[in-house]
């Protein structure tokens, strides 16, 4: 919630700078659309009061939801929202929740990291980072990797929470209040800085194979020098690594060199979607873009929700879905950017979407988690 705060903060900050003249400018109006894609709800439940600092990340696995409260309780719900265990902790909790390998893990805002048996909550381990946590762990199986907000990714041993390794990035005089989560690919993480550059580091060793800008800054105050990878980068199989920074590029980055192959001026904070070669992006001013994936240039743009502050974006089958700040849900076609479904789950803004065994769950602003299916 503070993330969402910062950046309309700093965008008051940047329209204030411009000429009083200019009037402020309104959310766009919904259009009538012709349905194809068609939602149901299934249940609904209330399970966040408060937001925690950081990223909302609830986890999945074949058997259960799993959710947090920034109270310190952790809970595993079966698909039906009934309650499995829940386990409270004496910590609030600072990010969301990482799921691998049979074990929950998250962060404390006293800099905590905690790993718990998936199956019954008891807790396997407990260690500290050095620095605030704002997004949740991610593993490969071997270490559990954490970013810190003091420009810092450390590793952990996935099985007892034993220190491994340090990795220490340039930290920027102003930065969003956000980082991004480590991604795994194989052997390696790659993580996106708040300096604007991305990382490939070995994961067993922390060797660092390449660190390059997503984009370089020529802003003269401090604000317009702030282009913080904050979005999850995207590893494609067609070995590319695409990053997005705030006020920056949308950058395409060939994985075994380091090679930026293309970009697109772009500011978002807004989790990538790539999918058969093509990328999409959700902008800072809630444009919805697609680019061709291997070559960068244009397929389509779509304007329809402009400053509707739209989630970041899910795919489902053909489908993206992003989710607007009056809680409706808009399923776009992938190849086209047609608008063709809406439903309105919540009255309050959606917060964040999840997909999982071809469900989607939204969670809105309100802490109330929803439950659909597609038809």
């Amino acid at each position: 919630m503070l993330k969402n705060l910062s950046i309309i903060f700093l965008s008051f900050l940047m329209i204030s700078c411009q000429s009083d003249s200019k009037k402020e400018e309104k959310p766009a109006e919904l259009n009538d659309i012709q349905s194809k894609v068609f939602f149901e709800k299934s249940w609904s439940k209330k399970i966040l009061s408060d937001f925690p600092l950081g990223d909302v990340d609830l986890a999945f696995n074949q058997n259960n939801i799993f959710t947090f409260t920034e109270q310190g309780e952790v809970s595993a719900l079966d698909f039906t929202g009934d309650l499995i265990w829940k386990k409270s902790f004496n910590d609030q909790i600072s990010a969301g929740l990482g799921y691998g390998f049979e074990s929950v893990f998250f962060a404390t805002e006293n800099g905590k990291i905690i790993s718990l048996n998936a199956k019954s909550g008891e807790k396997i381990w407990e260690s500290r980072v050095n620095g605030e946590v704002l997004s949740s762990p991610s593993t490969n199986g071997l270490i559990v990797a954490v970013q810190s907000s003091n420009g810092k990714i450390t590793a952990l041993d996935f099985n007892d929470g034993n220190f491994k390794w340090e990795y220490q990035s340039t930290v920027s005089p102003l930065s969003l209040r956000g980082t991004s989560k480590p991604v795994f690919d194989k052997k390696f993480i790659y993580v996106g800085f708040g300096n604007g550059n991305l990382v490939k580091i070995e994961s067993r060793t922390g060797v660092v194979q390449w660190e390059v800008p997503v984009t370089l800054s020529d802003g003269v105050s401090e604000i317009e020098r702030m282009i913080d990878v904050e979005a999850m980068p995207v590893i494609s199989p067609n070995g590319l690594a695409y990053a997005v920074t705030f006020q920056g590029d949308l950058s395409a980055v060939e994985i075994i060199q380091g090679r930026t192959v293309w970009k697109n001026s772009a500011s978002s904070t807004k989790d990538i979607l790539h999918t058969k070669n093509k990328t999409y992006i959700v902008d800072s001013e809630d444009l919805i873009k697609s680019y061709d994936g291997i070559k960068g240039n244009s397929i389509w743009s779509l304007d329809d929700f402009k400053l509707r502050k739209l989630s970041s974006p899910k795919r489902f089958k053909d489908h993206m879905i992003v989710g607007d700040y009056e809680g409706y849900l808009h399923a776009i076609n992938l190849n086209n950017g047609e608008i063709e479904g809406r439903f309105r789950p919540s009255n309050q803004a959606i917060y964040e979407i999840y997909e999982f065994n071809n469900f989607l769950y939204v969670l809105d602003e309100s802490g109330k988690i929803s439950t659909l299916k597609i038809k």
